[in-house]
């Protein structure tokens, strides 16, 4: 199971792939600091990057689909996929949204996983859980109610009910993760927490390397080690995450199972390790150059669609309008509705406004949906 780096690596080899795949994503994060469009783009990258997540384990998942089930506007029963699509946006949502070095500790380790905590252990000591006792007098204080309401059987519903929430509540210490132990849906000889504990290590062993070539070597070591046997996808995000806590990207977090997705190399563990961290670099540098181009044409499009904003009222709707168009990869006359909040009627007007500069996709009379050109 462990995982050594096979003698010194070979710098004169990756040197110039690191570089350029180095100022790639320094060139991106900066142009996002000063963006205007800077939260539409991180918005539309967490969905191309949960489609991308999936399309690399063999699934396919569309972008539409995706879009509409984060919404709950699903138009169909939503597939296996899409939920496990759906995880890896949230999970994306919720490493962003937190400290940058908050997905790398282990209170962070554990939410992604789905390992309920309490906290850490100053905060396990400083909450103190007691579950109220009818036999202990100095918990319960009857003096200020009332002797024939307490006669009567009209609390006993309220004291079952506190009673199940305090032994719920009671344990202190940090709960196992729950899974099926019958060994149909995972090996009982995959220690996860050991694992976990070995990358992490493996962390720590190259904070000294430049930011991109300790995260490739991060991202080598947890497809090498598999710490978690269901959410392989997690180690891009980590990967991300580490990027983001080193100060690489300060602003925004790096879509690698995107760049992976358009990249043209495929990881085989047969390669030696200079040539997975050459493709690795070269994917950071594809990556951040078709952000780059992104980042261009939702410029370029917010311009043009806040031209027919143009001498409307104060109280218009049709800017938080073109801010969806920007934001969101679909917009259908449902969810425009339900986001700008008017009605569909309305929302069917407006959309009618930006027709020129946004591209139906459907092809359709009915149950349509447009996206930004």
């Amino acid at each position: 199971m462990g995982f050594r780096l096979s003698g010194s690596l070979p710098f004169d080899r990756l040197q110039a792939p690191f570089e350029r795949a180095s100022d790639a994503l320094a060139r991106l994060d900066e142009r996002l600091r000063s963006s205007p469009v800077a939260g539409a783009f991180v918005v539309r990258a967490h969905f191309h990057e949960a489609c991308a997540a999936l399309w690399r384990v063999g699934e396919f998942v569309h972008i539409e689909d995706l879009v509409l089930h984060d919404a709950g506007m699903d138009v169909r029963s939503p597939t296996h996929e899409l939920v496990r699509a759906h995880a890896v946006l949230r999970a994306r949502r919720r490493i962003a949204s937190r400290e940058p070095e908050w997905a790398l500790t282990t209170s962070g380790l554990a939410a992604l996983r789905g390992a309920r905590t309490f906290g850490d252990t100053s905060l396990r000591q400083t909450v103190k859980i007691r579950c109220l006792d009818e036999s202990d007098p100095e918990e319960l204080d009857f003096d200020r109610l009332d002797d024939e309401a307490m006669a009567t059987d009209e609390f006993d519903d309220i004291d079952a009910l506190l009673k199940r929430t305090s032994r719920a509540t009671s344990p202190i210490e940090p709960s196992s993760l729950r899974r099926d132990d019958s060994g149909l849906v995972y090996d009982d000889g995959w220690d996860e927490e050991a694992r976990l504990s070995e990358w992490r290590e493996h962390l720590k062993e190259h904070e000294a390397l430049p930011p991109l070539m300790a995260a490739g070597l991060a991202l080598d070591a947890w497809e090498t080690l598999e710490p978690l046997q269901h959410r392989a996808w997690q180690g891009p995000l980590l990967t991300a995450a580490l990027l983001r806590a080193r100060g690489k990207t300060r602003h925004h977090l790096a879509a690698l199972h995107a760049g992976f997705r358009h990249a043209k190399y495929r990881r085989s563990p047969q390669q030696d390790l200079a040539t997975r961290l050459t493709a690795f670099a070269q994917s950071v540098e594809v990556m951040a150059n078709l952000d780059l181009k992104e980042l261009d044409r939702l410029t370029l499009a917010r311009e043009i669609l806040f031209r027919k904003c143009n001498g409307r009222r104060t109280n218009s709707k049709l800017p938080r309008l073109v801010e969806l168009c920007l934001g969101s990869p679909i917009v259908t006359v449902p969810l425009a509705a339900k986001e700008v909040r008017v009605s569909q009627q309305a929302a069917t007007t407006m959309i009618g406004e930006l027709a020129s500069n946004l591209r139906e996709l459907t092809g359709r009379g009915r149950y349509r949906a447009w996206a930004v050109l």
